[in-house]
């Protein structure tokens, strides 16, 4: 499997701040929306939620901005599984601009969690090997420079 990439998302125009362009807790709603076919597709959906009384949440999340997107523009996430453990996965996202620019990268971490508790829970099996197989597909695309990467200020 290709790194996933969703469909094309719409900035609303609600979404735009005083400056002009979008405002960063926007950026993450286009994460978490590009990132939800993907997890539909490995068997961690809403309807994996509604079946098994199991879902995701996010643990962690680190976004960087690269360049402003503005009213009118059109973006796509990817998704790359990075590592797979029994209770949660490693990923990173790229908001890409419909001219092929990336806008901005997202870094985090996805728990498996038990609606019963709420609990982290390992993966049901089905979970387990479709993330394993996206990993072991993913793996032949070299892991971006900026993950893991410190936080700090250039001097």
């Amino acid at each position: 499997m290709p790194l996933y990439v969703s469909p094309a998302m719409d900035l609303k125009p609600d979404w735009i701040d005083y400056n002009g362009h979008l405002n960063m807790a926007f950026y993450g709603v286009l994460f978490d929306l590009g990132l939800e076919p993907f997890q539909e597709d490995m068997g961690l959906g809403e309807s994996y939620m509604k079946a098994q009384a199991h879902t995701t949440y996010t643990a962690e999340f680190r976004i960087r901005y690269l360049q402003e997107l503005h009213l009118g523009a059109r973006v796509r996430s990817s998704v790359r599984v990075l590592d797979v453990g029994p209770k949660a996965y490693h990923y990173a996202q790229e908001l890409i601009h419909e001219d092929g620019w990336i806008a901005a990268t997202g870094e985090g971490i996805s728990l498996h969690i038990d609606q019963a508790g709420p609990r982290v829970a390992a993966y049901q099996p089905a979970q387990k090997a479709a993330l394993e197989a996206a990993l072991a597909s993913h793996g032949d695309t070299a892991v971006p420079d900026w993950v893991g990467a410190p936080m700090r200020i250039r001097k």
